[in-house]
């Protein structure tokens, strides 16, 4: 239905627009990623891309302190160029590393023309798979290169994605932009939603709730799947939508690790173990306890916001929408309940060494009790 109602949409709705859209693909790729030594890899071969190591591009004042730690590894990988609903896919993707285990891999289309022709756009990119198994494809090419840096080195099929309109013009010279946006609500929604059906108003109100404006010249609205990022040189507010939907995918992976754990773990609780096998199942426990809260730590301390309040509040309004608060609540209640049987498990092991002292020491009373009374010990 949605292919149908395609041919009839308005192109020529909207303001007169002129920027990029950014394809976003997330995936984990392992443990953890020694980011240096990816460095080395990629810069000793010549077959392989060249790497960058980037900060944050800060556009307004902040303290040197605001940066990524560590810096992520970027390059450059050539791709095919497509055709995406009348727009034609950029000759070179973007691939970012970071050292938590996590990978971007970001496909760019320039875009121009009127708002109305990304309504078209939009619902392409919702329904089409293809660059989602391009991005795919070029990871496991450039993966087994990587693998010496590469803790558990794994490519899951979990994936996050999103798009986000950047709009160097939005609109012509000496618009007001309040009175664009508010005249084109319904037409902003439909391609946040990727929808070529009339939406109601309550769902124009709820894509369009999350705003954010620096200037009365620029404005990011940003939806769960979508974004749009108004204003020149956003190149900021791009790496920071780029870094919350990587950091939301290793929340959901970190979420379906620890149902995992628990599942394997709880059984134990029920087990008799003593001795070495007793050890080993704490081990475990303890082992998958610490790998959930590296990763969780790892994630969260990847980036330092506090110098920059504009993108603080920028990434804090991005990671409410991408529901962030409740991944991280799930998962430090889940890394409770682990702990919580990790401790039971430790306790009934303490236990079971308390009986075994008590029972040598009864002995050995017995034993001293007795020993006098026996012939060979009198004499």
């Amino acid at each position: 239905m949605a292919t149908a109602t395609q041919t009839n949409l308005d192109q020529s709705a909207g303001p007169e627009i002129r920027g990029t859209c950014s394809v976003i693909f997330c995936f984990d790729v392992g443990q953890a990623i020694d980011l240096n030594r990816a460095t080395e890899i990629l810069s000793r071969s010549s077959e392989l891309p060249s790497p960058q190591r980037e900060q944050l591009q800060l556009r307004r004042r902040a303290p040197r302190s605001f940066s990524f730690d560590p810096a992520p590894v970027r390059f450059l990988q050539s791709c095919s160029s497509e055709a995406k609903a009348g727009f034609q896919l950029a000759t070179r993707s973007e691939t970012t590393l970071y050292d938590f285990g996590g990978a971007s891999v970001v496909f760019t289309i320039p875009i121009s023309g009127r708002l109305g022709s990304l309504i078209a756009l939009a619902n392409t990119l919702a329904e089409d798979q293809s660059l989602l198994k391009l991005a795919r494809s070029q990871l496991q090419g450039i993966l087994p290169s990587l693998e010496p840096a590469i803790a558990r080195s794994r490519l899951v099929d979990l994936v996050e994605d999103y798009v986000a309109f950047q709009f160097d013009q939005f609109g012509e010279a000496g618009d007001n932009l309040e009175n664009l946006l508010r005249e084109n609500r319904s037409l902003m929604a439909q391609i946040l939603r990727g929808d070529t059906s009339k939406l109601s108003v309550q769902e124009i109100d709820e894509a369009l709730s999350s705003r954010i404006s620096y200037s009365e010249s620029d404005a990011a609205i940003l939806d769960f799947a979508a974004g749009f990022v108004i204003g020149p040189d956003a190149s900021d507010l791009l790496d920071l939508i780029e870094f919350a939907n990587v950091e939301l995918l290793e929340m959901r992976h970190l979420d379906e690790a620890l149902d995992d754990a628990l599942e394997e773990v709880y059984p134990i609780l029920s087990r008799p173990g003593r001795g070495r096998a007793a050890t080993r199942r704490l081990r475990r426990v303890a082992m998958l306890q610490a790998d959930a809260a590296i990763l969780f730590e790892g994630v969260n301390n990847a980036i330092k916001l506090v110098g920059d309040h504009f993108l603080a509040r920028f990434y804090r309004r991005m990671t409410d929408r991408l529901h962030h608060p409740e991944w991280d609540s799930s998962v430090l209640r889940k890394l409770g309940v682990l702990e919580s049987i990790y401790q039971k498990l430790n306790d009934q092991q303490a236990t079971r060494r308390m009986e075994v002292l008590e029972w040598i020491i009864i002995i050995l009373i017995a034993v001293s009790i007795v020993l006098p009374f026996l012939p060979f010990y009198q004499h």
